[in-house]
């Protein structure tokens, strides 16, 4: 799969766009470990903030459907609705919303598409893929927990979060992914993956064992919804759950 390297990011600011280019992930060398060996690979949650409208985009929405056919990689593409309506119209309030708050934790002064943001707390430019492959290695190391959800009856799931070693401040929320849908952007055929539908709150979580129902707003478009606790106060991911329809 090949990306086009040279497009330009679509930013609010010339300095911004400076700083995000200047970036990069630095996976430090791995030392001894002591701990227990893991089985499983540890859930990674990437969104990816992209727009129709934004030309810089198309090869980061190309990736995704990469990542999410990677094992242990929760892929979630949210569409941001600042840069206007379009035909495929997938841009939500709440994307934008999402982002805005991830553009002040990161500290920085503008918004950016493709944006691809790692457990919660890595920033990467969408389509520089090997930087996002290095940021997804270093999210393995963090060790997310795996919310474990289970069909009851239609539309009915149970889910369960093992108690944390320390106790948290988290928030709980599901997102609702579509299934991959293909539009004409710009004259050329788009096919965009997991794009997120319904982002529902659930409440809060304190790290204590947690037991719980949901009932995801999905109809037959929908491929899938995720499960996610998350710190409140630096955005890191504590644990997460995919469930493919």
């Amino acid at each position: 799969m090949k990306f086009i390297l040279t497009l330009c990011l679509i930013v609010a600011s010339a300095p911004a766009f400076a700083q995000s280019m200047a970036e990069s992930v630095m996976v430090q060398p791995v030392g001894t470990y002591d701990g227990p060996l893991q089985k499983t690979a540890s859930p990674v949650l990437v969104e990816l903030f992209s727009s129709q409208n934004c030309p810089a985009c198309p090869p980061a929405d190309e990736y995704m459907e990469q990542l999410s056919e990677s094992k242990g990689v929760i892929a979630l593409s949210c569409h941001v609705d600042y840069f206007g309506k379009t035909s495929a119209n997938l841009g939500k309030k709440f994307c934008t919303k999402r982002q805005t708050k991830y553009v002040e934790q990161l500290g920085r002064k503008s918004h950016f598409t493709p944006q691809m943001m790692i457990n919660g707390h890595m920033s990467e430019i969408g389509y520089e893929a090997s930087n996002v492959a290095a940021a997804i290695v270093k999210g393995r190391a963090e060790r997310v927990q795996e919310i474990q959800i289970n069909a009851k009856a239609t539309n009915v799931f149970d889910f369960a979060i093992q108690k944390s070693l320390s106790p948290v401040n988290a928030k709980l929320w599901v997102a609702v992914y579509q299934k991959p849908k293909t539009f004409t952007e710009r004259g050329q055929p788009v096919t965009y993956y997991n794009v997120v539908k319904h982002f529902i709150p659930l409440g809060n979580w304190n790290g204590g064992s947690y037991k719980s129902g949901v009932s995801p707003l999905i109809d037959a478009q929908s491929a899938g919804f995720a499960i996610v606790a998350q710190d409140i106060t630096n955005g890191k991911i504590l644990a997460a759950g995919n469930y493919k329809l």
